[in-house]
């Protein structure tokens, strides 16, 4: 898929995911670890944020700290609907196709983030888990698995328990 569809998308969460991320690092403070994810919906007509402090991240879905904001879901659903030859609601080698343009665009914003955002709220870079993932339907494994590679450190999966 072509990167430059998700032009407008990576702009707006490179200049909007350094705030949000600094205000779920500044309720995490204290804790050592910060779990944080992009869930998006089977169709990626949404886009939120969750985070947990504990290492199971395989429970995400239960994790009750969900921010939606508007930069991750609006143009997004723009994308989404300028594609007229996939279909959403299926599996398929295209929905896929766009599932890891989406994980490169999102591992681009996540490793550009300011170092000063950990730092300023008593973290490490490499304490916090990034991932992305679907709420349910066909990728929920294969991209939280291959999200969890793109997104992290080897010292990060260490951390994490989990392996390249």
């Amino acid at each position: 898929m072509e990167l430059s569809k998700f032009e407008e998308f990576e702009r707006k969460c490179s200049g909007e995911l350094p705030d949000e991320i600094r205000k779920i690092l500044k309720k995490a403070q204290g804790k050592e670890y910060c779990a944080i994810g992009f869930v998006t919906t089977d169709d990626f007509y949404g886009c939120y944020l969750t985070w947990d402090y504990s290492h199971d991240i395989n429970k995400y879905y239960d994790w009750e700290n969900g921010l939606e904001p508007d930069f991750l879901c609006q143009p997004l659903v723009d994308i989404v609907e300028s594609c007229k030859d996939i279909d959403f609601c299926s599996p398929s080698d295209e929905k896929w196709e766009f599932a890891e343009t989406l994980l490169a665009v999102l591992e681009k914003t996540v490793k550009q983030l300011p170092d000063e955002i950990f730092q300023e709220n008593g973290f490490k870079r490499n304490g916090n888990l990034f991932f992305a993932a679907m709420s349910d339907g066909d990728y929920i494994e294969e991209m939280l698995d291959k999200s969890v590679k793109m997104f992290n450190s080897g010292e990060t999966l260490e951390a994490y328990g989990m392996t390249r």
